[in-house]
């Protein structure tokens, strides 16, 4: 049994990580905080969900607070906000690891991470410290780790739909397209006019287009997985949806491949992985399947002169994407049942 924590459990993936963490048979929670409170809370009071489920208490933003009685701590922070906190909490004086869910850490250098989100980094050390958690890429490297970057949402769809292919040395280096969409949640809580209900009802829109944050965490990971550079176009696009990622790949190929090929290459890799669902031939992924739970769903299929494959993957943004990732990297680290407190069913929670 582990203690561990929520810094930023309000926002919507510290929401999440909470209800995950509260029926996990190895964890106990021991500490709640926020930035948006000024003083100690009930977490019902807070979060509405939550009442008659714990007595546990949202505390002021404190890390200090929280290295004091947790053994591992959840970062469920705005982008810039960890890279400023992670250096203290790991010389704490305490063992302690940490689980960063933004994009602070995810990128392997400070020029990096400024090209992609437009500021300077307060911690460029920590980046060389920190392990990259896709969990289905990145388990031999997990349980040695004491800063975790989880993936985002996108890359985590775009990377599970086309790891296999990059590791069989089959993606050509340029050319590859990535159309996505995501629901509401993935822009987080904060309030922006963009967001707003009567602004994103009966629409859908790009944004981004070519230009987003998310494309070099995808293209550094694709050739971390490749061995050689892979570039991509990345467009996304909002839905008037609350949860949801889906992810449709045009992936040039290096040489020509069948249906069948392609198929085998996905069914070798991902055999055994208990969260991809690899569906059957002309079985498509949709959000609702996996809506509320850490399951990636893949749907495959050769172009008609085999030069080009076709992958479709859909995940929730709040699960597989972020806080369901993150308890499975949380498992992994700390050697638990993979699917320990991700799969409800088999948990009895």
């Amino acid at each position: 049994m582990i203690a561990v924590g929520i810094i930023g459990v309000t926002g919507y993936t510290g929401q999440e990580l909470l209800k995950i963490l509260l029926r996990h048979p190895n964890v106990s929670v021991e500490h709640l905080s926020s930035r948006s409170i000024r003083k100690e809370v009930p977490l019902g009071s807070i979060l509405p969900s939550f009442r008659n489920r714990s007595d546990l208490t949202i505390h002021p933003f404190d890390w200090k607070k929280a290295t004091a009685v947790c053994d591992l701590l959840f970062l469920a922070l705005p982008h810039g906000v960890s890279m400023k906190l992670a250096s203290g909490i790991l010389r704490s004086g305490k063992e302690i690891a940490v689980i960063d869910l933004s994009g602070d850490f995810r990128l392997a250098s400070a020029p990096l991470f400024k090209r992609a989100y437009g500021k300077n980094h307060a911690n460029p050390a920590l980046l060389k410290q920190s392990i990259y958690g896709l969990s289905e890429w990145s388990r031999k490297k997990l349980p040695a780790a004491r800063l975790v970057a989880n993936p985002g949402c996108y890359p985590t769809a775009v990377l599970l739909g086309l790891g296999p292919l990059a590791a069989a040395g089959l993606l050509q280096k340029e050319g590859l397209v990535v159309d996505a969409k995501s629901g509401v949640t993935g822009a987080g809580k904060s309030v922006k006019e963009e967001l707003l209900f009567s602004e994103v009802n009966e629409d859908l829109k790009a944004y981004r287009v070519d230009n987003h944050q998310h494309t070099p965490e995808i293209e550094q990971t694709l050739r971390r997985i490749a061995g050689r550079p892979v570039k991509l176009t990345f467009v996304p696009h909002l839905v008037p949806m609350n949860r949801g990622i889906y992810a449709t790949i045009y992936a040039p190929l290096k040489k020509r491949l069948t249906g069948e090929q392609l198929r085998r290459i996905y069914q070798k890799r991902y055999a055994g992985e208990p969260f991809i669902r690899l569906l059957p031939e002309k079985v498509w992924p949709n959000i609702k399947a996996v809506s509320g739970t850490n399951f990636c769903e893949i749907g495959l299929q050769a172009d008609h002169q085999g030069k080009r494959a076709i992958i479709i993957s859909a995940i929730d943004n709040l699960v597989k994407g972020a806080a369901g990732q993150a308890v499975q990297n949380m498992n992994l680290l700390y050697g638990f049942p993979e699917t320990a407190g991700l799969l409800p069913e088999a948990d009895g929670g």
